[in-house]
């Protein structure tokens, strides 16, 4: 029947579990309590043995899980809330975690051998019903471009102060071209997060500062384009792969959800011995995207939960072919056939960089940077402000209709911020 305009669009998840990916489809004013009983009637797992979460790490804890993720824990805090206002959206992963034992749903994949047992095949029709892991050429992206102090902020973070001893994280915002898909980097987004030398954890994601940092950049007319990272540098455990199965599971997962042009820019710590033989170390930044291939393995769950001892390989749930000379079939696949580079050039965007950035150990941010920020008067005043990282400040400080007020006019090239909106940032920065 046609949808009529005003009805509600169900809503479509994806359940990672350690059996596999389920989907399923709830309606658009779902709670969580409602999502609970739509598992255990689709999938019979019961609701008091359902712990969920909005973190990947809840599949892989070895310790007392349903204590530790508690984001989506059942009772009354939560049960009540619609799905949204928890950071669940439509196309987007919930993990699940439970106890009992259950059939997973069979993939495609799964379903098309099962019609093939009992059959007469040739080699070639037992070739053709495997999976074959193929190299992607050329990245969807054509091309992506930082700000070249946007993205010189966050190497300076990670090699000054982190000393690349940790890995920190940070969303990409920019534009996109229609034609090509190419990227342009105006800014990045540093939310909450706690990193160690192999990983990092956003432990507050789908908070009130993601909901005022997604309003702020629709405000600014950037989207989000991609994710920083940098890998770690420990003597104690050299990296001799590019990345890792936890870096291309999180780049296969954010490809799925937001599109075939977003981008992963990595950054890197190498060495480099000039003419003499002296060994120095160099900052660099290298983009990349997993295949397409990756992505759809991922959707279907053939990523195990359980890593590889080489973290430069990806366990798989059952045998692909690759092809090393002769073609093999493997359980273990090395992380470089699934990475695509992708062109990266430079330029100067629309937004000043000046301000500290949030979430740091170091500077924080103060009311004497905003101070700072409003005495230079080479700019208009509204100009003063077009720093991501300022208007984000001030958003814990205004409503959300006075920051979009007063980003539109920081964002125009003739705007001006209405003076009861002056005296009250003014006011903030002790002025």
């Amino acid at each position: 029947a046609r949808r009529r305009l005003g009805d509600t669009m169900p809503v479509m998840l994806r359940l990672r579990t350690r059996d596999g990916t389920e989907r399923v489809s709830v309606e658009d004013g779902c709670t969580l309590k409602d999502l609970r009983f739509v598992i255990q009637q689709t999938f019979g797992v019961p609701t008091q043995d359902q712990t969920l979460s909005l973190q990947q790490e809840l599949l892989l804890s070895k310790g007392d899980y349903i204590a530790e993720f508690v984001d989506l824990h059942a009772g009354r805090k939560n049960d009540g809330k619609k799905l949204k206002a928890l950071g669940i959206e439509h196309g987007g992963f919930v993990y699940l975690r439970y106890s009992v034992s259950r059939e997973p749903t069979p993939t495609h994949a799964a379903q098309h051998r099962q019609e093939l047992r009992g059959g007469k095949q040739t080699v070639n029709g037992m070739i053709a019903a495997q999976t074959r892991i193929e190299r992607q050429e050329h990245a969807k992206c054509a091309s992506v471009s930082f700000d070249q102090h946007c993205a010189n902020k966050f190497q300076s973070y990670v090699n000054n102060t982190l000393g690349f001893n940790q890995m920190r994280f940070g969303w990409m915002f920019g534009v996109v071209a229609e034609a090509d898909g190419a990227i342009q980097v105006h800014a990045i987004y540093e939310p909450e997060q706690e990193g160690t030398c192999d990983r990092f954890d956003l432990r507050r994601s789908g908070g009130d500062e993601d909901l005022r940092v997604k309003a702020l950049a629709q405000t600014l007319g950037l989207t989000k384009v991609g994710m920083v990272f940098n890998v770690a540098n420990v003597e104690e455990s050299p990296r001799d792969f590019t990345l890792s199965s936890f870096e291309v599971r999180t780049m296969a997962e954010c490809q799925a959800k937001y599109g075939k042009n977003f981008v992963t820019a990595v950054v890197m710590q190498l060495e480099d011995e000039n003419e003499s033989g002296d060994v120095t170390k160099q900052v660099s930044i290298e983009p990349f995207q997993v295949s397409e291939q990756c992505v759809a393995l991922f959707n279907d769950g053939w990523f195990h939960d359980e890593p590889c001892s080489d973290k430069g390989m990806t366990r798989m749930r059952k045998p692909l072919i690759v092809n090393d000379g002769v073609s093999k079939d493997v359980t273990e696949v090395d992380n470089d056939r699934f990475l695509v580079p992708v062109k990266i050039l430079d330029h100067e965007g629309p937004l000043a960089t000046s301000f500290p950035v949030e979430n740091r150990l170091h500077p924080i941010q103060t009311s004497e940077d905003l101070g700072d920020a409003l005495r230079k008067t080479t700019n208009t005043y509204a100009k003063r402000l077009l720093d991501f990282h300022l208007l984000l400040f001030l958003s814990k400080h205004l409503d959300a209709t006075d920051l979009n007020m007063v980003a539109t006019q920081a964002n125009s090239d003739n705007g001006e911020v209405q003076e009861g909106h002056k005296i009250i940032i003014d006011s903030l920065a002790g002025l």
